[in-house]
């Protein structure tokens, strides 16, 4: 009998013919997968298709990241703030401030009001996961007139700790050893979390009311003049100035506060503007030419090519900047965007706010900005945009083609199958033929040797 096997179209067989029965098999399965293979060949191209589209995501993803960051240094960063004495603090700039200088005097950097448990009236505690400062749960958080009812369900110096920090108090409570490592006493600790003269005790609800903490250190607050007027208390460190303008205390004395207009947020990231663009021009360029990439001759390389010469060509009609190249940005013949800093800040000196005006901002659609964001929107928006949609696009046919090469692969598998069976079943039939053929020769061959020998 035959022999066959359906692994890669192989056949083996029991007659002389079933070399030939086998490469009929393998012919025909090869034949039969031909139209499979083209479905492949074109699927493996729109993969790479889709792996490019990715790759330019990725290049306008940057460059939108980019120009939001000249959106922020054109909206905020266009003053800087400095401190004469930087052992007092640091000055902070928002959009809003306005150039000036004034001064500041710091008398007292503020406190927190510091306490901790007392050795009176409460249980000492070797282990805060098990034993509390109380046998009761129930316990009254006071700052100033301000009550807190505490409840610890665990009875444990930990837990009373926990419920202490979740109760909406302006505190912050935590455990601490004041003992030795073999002699453990733990206590409880609680800081006010403003700078603020405030009081704050605990008292135990089911001890008359006990008071439980004493006061470590007092609080007080910051306490700080600006240009000699009339002393102000703050409770934070941070100190609203003027508009825009925050000084973060970080010391006493006395300073002067300068806010100047400064291009160097805007230096920087323009430069990495520039530096964004040209990456993901090379990368859209790559896709042109004979030997271009994978997306030459794809709609949406015409499509990003004609948005971006629209972003190149944006001018204002009002100021004194026209254009891109009137604060520094030029185009060369390779279409790479060229950012010369010093035009820049030439053009700034000159006319600041004609500068600022130019460039607009991307949050109110206005100016450069404004339609540079709208550009890149359309290019890279996570559902409308053209990147986006051709992805989409790809995708639904990267599918469909592997639905059709899943079931061609299922219509070779049972062509292949059936030939096998056939081949083998012809083959049995032959190797049949081909014993029987060798049994008669056998037969004659006895016969005509016992002639001879006169049998």
């Amino acid at each position: 009998m035959s022999t066959s096997s359906t692994s890669a179209g192989s056949f083996t067989g029991a007659s002389s013919f079933s070399s030939s029965l086998g490469q009929a098999i393998t012919r025909a399965v090869a034949i039969a997968s031909l139209p499979m293979q083209n479905l492949q060949t074109q699927q493996s191209a729109l993969q790479n298709q889709q792996s490019e589209l990715g790759t330019l995501t990725t290049r306008f993803s940057s460059l939108g990241t980019a120009l939001t960051s000249v959106d922020t240094a054109a909206t905020n960063g266009s003053y800087s703030g400095t401190l004469s004495n930087t052992a007092v603090g640091s000055a902070s700039v928002t959009s809003g401030a306005l150039p000036g200088t004034f001064s500041l005097s710091v008398s007292n950097v503020g406190a927190y009001e510091n306490t901790m448990s007392n050795d009176a009236g409460v249980l000492k505690v070797t282990d805060p996961s098990k034993t509390s400062l109380s046998t009761g749960s129930s316990f009254t958080l006071s700052i100033n007139s301000t009550q807190y009812q505490i409840t610890d369900s665990t009875n444990t110096l930990n837990g009373l700790a926990q419920a202490i920090n979740t109760s909406g108090a302006n505190v912050q409570a935590t455990v601490v050893n004041v003992g030795s490592s073999s002699s453990p006493d733990y206590r409880l600790s609680i800081q006010n979390l403003e700078y603020a003269p405030d009081t704050v005790q605990l008292t135990d609800d089911s001890n008359n009311n006990a008071p439980m903490l004493t006061e470590l250190t007092p609080g007080a607050y910051v306490t700080y003049q600006v240009n000699g007027a009339t002393a102000v208390n703050s409770t934070t460190r941070s100190l609203d100035l003027a508009t825009g303008v925050t000084v973060n205390v970080s010391g006493a004395g006395s300073t002067t506060v300068t806010i100047s207009q400064t291009s160097a947020g805007l230096v920087n990231a323009l430069t990495n503007f520039a530096n964004a663009y040209n990456s993901a021009v090379d990368e859209v360029n790559k896709n042109r030419g004979q030997s271009g990439g994978a997306l030459t001759g794809d709609s949406a390389i015409y499509s990003v090519t004609s948005m971006l010469n629209n972003l190149t060509s944006y001018t204002s009609a009002s100021g004194s900047i026209a254009s891109l190249s009137d604060i520094g940005l030029t185009f060369d013949q390779s279409g790479h965007l060229n950012f010369d800093a010093t035009a820049f800040q030439n053009a700034v000196s000159a006319n600041s706010t004609d500068v600022m005006n130019f460039l607009g901002s991307a949050s109110a659609d206005t100016g450069f900005l404004g339609t540079a964001n709208d550009i890149l929107t359309g290019i890279n928006d996570s559902s409308t945009g053209i990147l986006t949609q051709s992805n989409d696009s790809l995708t639904s046919q990267i599918s469909k083609l592997g639905d059709q090469i899943t079931a061609d692969q299922n219509q070779v598998n049972l062509l292949q199958q059936n030939l096998v069976s056939q081949m083998a079943a012809a083959d049995a039939a032959i190797s049949t033929l081909e014993q029987q053929a060798n049994f008669f020769q056998m037969m004659f061959q006895t016969q005509n040797a016992n002639a001879q020998l006169g049998f």
